[in-house]
């Protein structure tokens, strides 16, 4: 079996982690101020916390990429 290869991003596109969240925290405050039902709250909590670790691994990804040196081009 061969080893899984590494997914190669050339770069983040920070924008596209600000979309999400505006949906994300009107539904947590239409639960919050009871427009939408109580378990909505979970449902934005939820999201909330998958947003946050995406957008702390893409940090994390692009962090590391730029400490290490750049690769060689192959011939």
């Amino acid at each position: 079996m061969a080893p899984p290869r590494t997914v190669m991003i050339a770069s983040v596109n920070w924008w596209w982690y600000l979309a999400p969240i505006i949906p994300i925290l009107a539904v947590g405050y239409g639960a919050l101020i009871s427009w939408l039902p109580s378990w909505a709250l979970l449902v934005a909590a939820f999201a909330f916390f998958m947003w946050l670790f995406s957008l702390l691994f893409a940090l994390f990804a692009v962090m590391t990429r730029k400490r290490q040196p750049p690769q060689e081009p192959r011939q």
